[in-house]
Parts: structure tokens; C-alpha cells; sequence
């Protein structure tokens, strides 16, 4: 039995993966996507835009100015988003290896801050490193807010029987947001110490440190080798193509 709290559209190469290899999966999204379709972007010869989440792309892919973006280059963080910068019209992608600190050393080391202004595709809610690491690389970066992740208020009927049932299984978390979030629900909701038996599969380090702050009733915790979903189908047994 698997969790995963990704957003719907995000989850299913997880679910198609689960079902692949014949196990059950409860889709529990943790939060939902909302794009920003009003934001404004200055009409300036972007040299790049930088797409952190595949939700950056798709933000991207409703504007009428798609088109005229796309003509830039697409810096994305993974797999994922670049599929999504295809489809929203990018014709030259240029993929970082899995999170956004490869992003920003890709960027620093595969564009000139000469070549013109980067343009980044960004949530409501961010760490600000892009921005900043950028910045003192002497890239001009403009941050357009083009969606909002917002938080479930509570558990889905199918996730809290789940975490009832006698049989613990696995949460798929994907990054330090949907960790925090996963874990104020079950407490919420007092399901804490059902939760903690579960094994919490994590992208990265940085999910699982907020993991372990957010439940520490959480005992079993394990971390993807690289911060790539196909290292995490991997890690979990699970058909990775």
C-alpha cells in the first residue's frame, strides 16, 4: 500500500507505477495547484527561464504569451518539468540534475549573465535561493509568481482508513512543504501515531529533515540516492521507466 501526496497531475507516473507492479495506492494530495493566470511579465529578451516545478511550465502553457516565451530557453530541474516545458511550446530545454541548487550551478555554468535577463517561473511560496545565488553570480533575475500551492485542510476519507488499517505501508513526500503539511495533517486529525508506522519515503534529505521535525513519531525514513523520482520508484521497488 503506497500514500503519495503529490498534486493529481504530478502523482501519476507514481500511481502508474504502483499499479504496474500490483499494489494499491490512495492518491492523497497534500496541496493544490492554482495558477495565476492575471501575473504580470515584463516583455524583456529573456535569454532563459528558469522552471523549478512542472507547474511553472504549465503556468506558462495557459498564458497568451506563451508563444513568445517560448522562445527562450527552458532551464528545468528534471524530467518532470521538462516534459512540461515541451509541451508548453519550449523548443530548447536545458535539464539540471534534480533540484533547484543543480538548476542554479547549471545556469551559472551553461549561460553568461551577459546574454540577457532569466526569467523564473515561480510559486507563491520559495526559499529565495535561486533569486539570491543568481543574483551574485551577476544574473538579472526576474521572479513572476505564476501559481500557489495551497495546503489540504484535512485527510481524504481513503488516507485515513489507511493509516487505521492494521497493515502499515508507505508515504511518498516529495519535497520539505508537502513533509510539513503531511504531518500538521495526521496530527491534526490525531492519527500521529498511526501515521509513525508507516515507512515515509523522501526525495531528498531536506524532505526527511522536515519530515522528522513536522512527525517525529516517524521511525522509518528513507531517502532517494538522487532527488529524482526514478531514484525514488527505484529505492521503493517500483518500475522506474
Amino acid at each position: 500500500m503506497f500514500i503519495i501526496t503529490r498534486p493529481a497531475e504530478d502523482a501519476r507516473r507514481f500511481i502508474n507505477a504502483a499499479k504496474t507492479a500490483g499494489a494499491s495506492v490512495v492518491s492523497m494530495p497534500v496541496m493544490d495547484i492554482h495558477f495565476i493566470d492575471g501575473a504580470a511579465i515584463p516583455d524583456k529578451p529573456w535569454q532563459a527561464v528558469a522552471i523549478t516545478s512542472a507547474n511553472g511550465a504549465r503556468a506558462i502553457a495557459r498564458r497568451a504569451d506563451a508563444p513568445a516565451l517560448a522562445r527562450a530557453r527552458a532551464v528545468t530541474v528534471g524530467p518532470a518539468s521538462t516534459r512540461a516545458a515541451l509541451d508548453a511550446g519550449f523548443l530548447h530545454v536545458l535539464q539540471a540534475p534534480g533540484d533547484v541548487s543543480a538548476l542554479i550551478r547549471t545556469v551559472k555554468t551553461q549561460l553568461h549573465p551577459r546574454a540577457g535577463p532569466i526569467l523564473y517561473a515561480s510559486g507563491a511560496i520559495t526559499r529565495g535561493a535561486l533569486e539570491r545565488r543568481l543574483a551574485e553570480a551577476g544574473f538579472e533575475v526576474h521572479r513572476a509568481v505564476l501559481y500557489e500551492a495551497r495546503p489540504a485542510q484535512r485527510l481524504g476519507e481513503e488516507a485515513r482508513a489507511a493509516l487505521m488499517s492494521e497493515k502499515p505501508g508507505t508515504v511518498a513526500l516529495y519535497s520539505p512543504r508537502s513533509a510539513r503539511i503531511w504531518g500538521e495533517l495526521v496530527r491534526k486529525e490525531r492519527l500521529a501515531d498511526q501515521a509513525g508506522r508507516w515507512r515515509h519515503a523522501c526525495l531528498s534529505r531536506n524532505v526527511a529533515h522536515a519530515l522528522r521535525e513536522a512527525l517525529p513519531e516517524a521511525r522509518h525514513v528513507v531517502v532517494a540516492p538522487h532527488p529524482r523520482e526514478e531514484d525514488m520508484l527505484r529505492m521503493l521497488g517500483l518500475p522506474a521507466d
